[in-house]
């Protein structure tokens, strides 16, 4: 959709003129994935001259829902390439869709997608890496060895969606997480979490900074940094007694070959137009004039609403690309290296209205190696420094710098003011206590007590 095809049709609107496919389009972009999925549901059991079409491959080959889940649920650990490319009807099959993105080679597909079919309710495998070994052997006929096993499940985790899946335990999943979000304390929280997890969470502070000889502070932001982790990283993704989600990424950003992908999640029902009912409009000349009109208005409306998906796919595609090369740092390495950036700078890059951008972004979410992250976090205003850096960036780089100081001697708002401008971060006062109260961080006086 380029710019000025989208400020004709702003212009049209005013007019009340905006042609039906121009509203769709507005209302589709405005959608997520879930509610996509709805609607293309509702016009599936509503437009008899559009049918369901699940493809198994390139050969647009058609299969219905019944035998497609008797061939998941039957194959057990039995490796299908065709499988991976399938809509998610299963935690597993979320897995196996990411799975399809990886450029890997065959052996290591077999082995992944065992490992996928093992993951328990938690995201969780609890077999040992012999009785592994053992199953997959049995299933696929393929000879691997302990480190093989153990180098694909650390791949996995460090790959895959969300983060912290495929470890043994709550607290591997715990430190996979953090190692991810590259947290400057990780070395005193990987002690903490292994040993005094327990401890932490009944909230015994001072037992373990005693035995562990540092600080209560770092103890207490350890329990911080836990919060906002998933102990059981499958848990978003368990199923409603509706079948959906309660979360579906747009897209996936994956890391193929040290780059960073962006792979649209098409997990929707996928249609066609009817091919009988268009062959009954060529061949029976004698149809009642109403129902020739219903069923040529039921099969535009169908490919009307076909080619429109493809348009959204296209724009979320271009839109999701274009920030990925922006941020690709803040995506692999956390909030410290998001860049300034506006809803403007990308619609001003892919071509189009501010309005299409707002559209697309709002609430929606995307998997990254990080996990998933909603679209809006991408943005952020810019600071005035030397190298330009984002409102998130600062605040991040503030945090960092009160988590350091001397707990006898608390650093004053003034005072990091001073630091951030040696750092060529040139912000006020008010701007430093600003920000540290949206961290929750109270005053060097409070602090002090």
């Amino acid at each position: 959709m380029g710019k000025n095809k989208l400020v004709t049709k702003t212009k049209q609107s005013q007019k009340g003129l905006l042609s039906p496919s121009s509203k769709l389009f507005i209302k589709l972009i405005n959608l997520n994935l879930i509610q996509l999925g709805e609607l293309i549901d509702k016009e599936l059991a509503e437009n008899p001259c559009i049918e369901e079409l699940l493809k198994i491959d390139s050969s647009k080959e058609e299969i219905n829902v019944s035998s497609k889940l008797s061939n998941i649920q039957n194959d057990s650990l039995g490796f299908n390439e065709n499988i991976i490319e399938d809509r998610t009807l299963t935690f597993a099959d979320y897995l196996l869709r990411q799975l399809g993105y990886f450029k890997l080679d065959k052996e290591d597909k077999k082995i992944i997608f065992s490992l996928i079919q093992l993951i328990d309710d938690d995201g969780f495998l609890s077999y040992t890496n012999d009785e592994i070994i053992t199953i997959i052997e049995e299933k696929n006929k393929l000879h691997i060895n302990e480190i093989k096993i153990e180098e694909s499940i650390l791949w996995c985790q460090r790959n895959f969606d969300p983060t912290g899946i495929f470890s043994r335990s709550t607290v591997e999943s715990l430190l996979v997480q953090l190692e991810l979000k590259n947290n400057q304390n990780l070395s005193f929280y990987r002690e903490i979490i292994s040993n005094y997890l327990e401890e932490l969470a009944s909230g015994e502070f001072n037992l373990i900074a005693k035995e562990l000889n540092i600080d209560l502070e770092i103890v207490e932001s350890c329990l911080d940094a836990i919060s906002e982790l998933e102990p059981r990283p499958a848990r978003n993704f368990i199923k409603e007694q509706d079948g959906g989600f309660d979360t579906e990424p747009e897209a996936f950003i994956l890391e193929d070959n040290s780059k960073l992908r962006v792979h649209i999640n098409k997990n929707f029902r996928n249609f066609e137009v009817s091919s009988y009912y268009e062959n009954m409009l060529k061949r029976n000349t004698d149809l009642d004039k109403d129902v020739k009109e219903y069923i040529k208005d039921k099969i535009e409306k169908g490919k009307t609403l076909i080619k429109t998906i493809e348009e959204r796919n296209e724009i979320y595609a271009r839109v999701l690309n274009t920030i990925v090369d922006i941020q690709k740092d803040f995506i692999r390495k956390g909030d410290q290296y998001l860049k300034p950036l506006k809803l403007s700078d990308i619609a001003s890059i892919v071509d189009t209205h501010e309005s299409t951008i707002s559209r697309i972004t709002s609430n929606k979410y995307v998997g990254t190696p990080r996990g998933t992250i909603n679209m809006k976090s991408f943005f952020s205003n810019k600071v005035e420094s030397k190298d330009d850096k984002s409102s998130v960036a600062v605040k991040d780089i503030i945090n960092e710098i009160i988590e350091n100081e001397e707990k006898i001697n608390p650093l004053s708002d003034e005072t990091v003011k001073e630091i951030l401008a040696a750092k060529d971060i040139k912000i006020s006062r008010r701007t430093v206590a600003k920000y540290r109260k949206m961290l929750k961080i109270p005053s060097s006086f409070k602090r002090r007590l």
